[in-house]
């Protein structure tokens, strides 16, 4: 018998939240009833995640270019001979 009681209390709770979330503060605010059922709301959420999955592959290849520049930089200058390989042979006074 509590167990009856108990799921009546808990379908209750439930019949009256989906009542207030779906009908009485769409009304309040004046928005479509039952948003619950509307596909905007998803659809507005998978731009937003494709929106940062742009964003992320633009960071990426900033980032693998970077990458590839520094290492340009390095062989650079490891190829290149210093001041002081070039001037050993000259004379200081000069």
């Amino acid at each position: 018998m509590i167990l009856v009681t108990l799921a009546e209390l808990v379908i209750m709770a439930l019949l009256f939240y989906l009542g207030v979330t779906q009908v009485v503060l769409p009304l309040w605010r004046d928005t479509p009833l039952f948003p619950m059922f509307r596909r905007e709301r998803r659809l507005q959420h998978e731009l937003a995640e494709a929106t940062e999955k742009v964003v992320e592959a633009e960071l990426e290849q900033k980032v693998a270019e970077t990458i590839q520049k520094a290492e340009s930089v390095r062989r650079t200058i490891r190829r290149s001979p210093t001041r002081s390989e070039t001037r050993s042979g000259e004379n200081i006074n000069q």
